[in-house]
C-alpha cells in the first residue's frame, strides 16, 4: 500500500486542523488544548479557528488565546455566511499536507484525530467519519437526518452515507481541487464522494456537547438539505416535467370526456365540486413546479453575481496569503 511520504516531506506543516465556530467561546480554549495534546507527536501541525460572524465572546477568547498559544491562527467572517462557508474559508487558508475539519462543540471526539491521521498515511486522500445514532441524539434529529439522506441518495448522482458528518480529513491535493472550486453553494458532504479519490471511513460514537446549546436549528438544517439536493441532482427538474406532463394529460383526458357529455349526450356535467377540485389540484401542482424551478434559479443567480463564499473581516494568519 502506498504511504504519504512525498506530501509530508514536501510541506512544512504537516497537519491543519480546521475549526468552525459559531457562538462557542465557551467550548474553544478547551479544544484547542485537547487538539494540542492530540498532534504533539506530529510533525509540525497548526490550529485555525474560523469565527463564523460570533456575536458572543469568540472573539476576544481566540485573541487571548492566540497571545498565549503556538500553532494557533484565527479568521474571522464578517458575518454569519454559515457552517459550509467556515469551513471553505480554513480550507482555503490552511497550509498542511493534510487537513481536518472538526466542530467546536466537542460532539466530535478529538480522541479520532490520530485513526484519521493513520488512514492517511496508509495512502488514503479522503479519510470521512460516519457517525453513530445514539440516545444522546434527540429522535427527530435521527428521523430527519435519515429521511434526508434517503431522499438524497435516491436523487443523486453520488452516494452519501448516512450520519456522514463534515468531521474528515483531506489531502492537499484534494483540498487544492476544492478551493478552485468556483461554485457559491458548495455541499462538501455531497462534493467530498463526488471527488472520487481514494476514500476511507472511521466510525465515530457523537459525545455530549459541554456547553451552550446547538447551533444548527431547524431552518437551518432544512436550508443545508435544500441545498444539498438541488446542489447535487437535476432530478427534482425532471419529476416536476414529468409530474406536469401526468396532470395535462389527466386534465386532456377530463376535458374530452366533458365535451363528450356536451355534445354526444347532449347534457352538462353535473357537480361543481370535482371542476373545484382539479382546478386546485393544478393549481398546486404549478405552484410546485414553479418552487422547484425557483430553486435552482435562484442558485443559479447566485452563481451568476460571482460573489465570494465568505468575507473574511480579520485572520492572524502570518507569512502567507489565502488562496484566491
Amino acid at each position: 500500500m502506498n504511504t504519504h511520504t512525498t506530501p509530508v516531506r514536501n510541506f512544512e506543516t504537516e497537519i491543519s486542523v480546521v475549526v468552525p465556530a459559531f457562538n462557542e467561546a465557551a467550548n474553544i480554549p478547551g479544544l484547542v488544548a485537547h487538539l494540542r495534546d492530540i498532534l504533539a507527536d506530529c510533525k509540525a501541525f497548526e490550529i485555525i479557528v474560523v469565527d463564523d460572524g460570533s456575536t458572543d465572546t469568540t472573539a476576544d477568547v481566540m485573541r487571548e488565546l492566540i497571545a498565549e498559544t503556538t500553532n494557533l491562527s484565527y479568521v474571522r467572517l464578517s458575518r454569519n455566511f454559515g457552517h459550509q462557508a467556515a469551513l471553505r474559508a480554513g480550507l482555503s487558508y490552511a497550509n498542511g499536507a493534510a487537513v481536518i475539519s472538526i466542530d467546536a462543540d466537542h460532539q466530535h471526539p478529538p480522541e479520532v484525530v490520530p485513526k484519521l491521521i493513520a488512514k492517511w498515511r496508509e495512502g488514503y486522500d479522503i479519510v470521512t467519519t460516519k457517525r453513530n445514532d445514539s440516545i444522546q441524539i434527540p429522535a427527530f434529529k435521527r428521523l430527519t437526518s435519515r429521511a434526508f439522506y434517503a431522499i438524497l441518495n435516491r436523487l443523486g448522482e453520488v452516494t452519501v452515507s448516512p450520519g456522514m458528518a463534515d468531521f474528515r480529513l483531506l489531502d492537499r491535493r484534494v483540498v487544492n481541487v476544492i478551493n478552485d472550486m468556483p461554485e457559491a453553494d458548495l455541499f462538501l458532504r455531497g462534493m467530498i464522494p463526488w471527488l472520487g479519490f481514494r476514500t476511507a471511513n472511521v466510525e465515530f460514537n457523537v459525545a455530549e456537547r459541554l456547553h451552550g446549546n446547538t447551533k444548527y436549528t431547524l431552518r437551518k438544517m432544512t436550508s443545508l438539505a435544500a441545498a444539498g439536493i438541488v446542489a447535487q441532482s437535476m432530478l427534482p427538474l425532471r419529476i416536476s416535467i414529468l409530474l406536469a406532463g401526468f396532470v395535462a394529460a389527466l386534465t386532456v383526458i377530463y376535458v374530452t370526456y366533458a365535451l363528450w357529455r356536451l355534445f354526444v349526450n347532449g347534457d352538462a356535467i353535473p357537480g361543481w365540486a370535482s371542476v373545484i377540485v382539479c382546478v386546485n389540484l393544478i393549481g398546486a401542482l404549478q405552484l410546485i413546479v414553479l418552487g422547484v424551478i425557483g430553486e435552482y434559479l435562484g442558485r443559479v443567480l447566485r452563481e451568476s453575481r460571482r460573489r465570494p463564499a465568505f468575507v473574511v473581516s480579520e485572520a492572524t494568519l502570518p507569512h502567507r496569503e489565502a488562496r484566491p
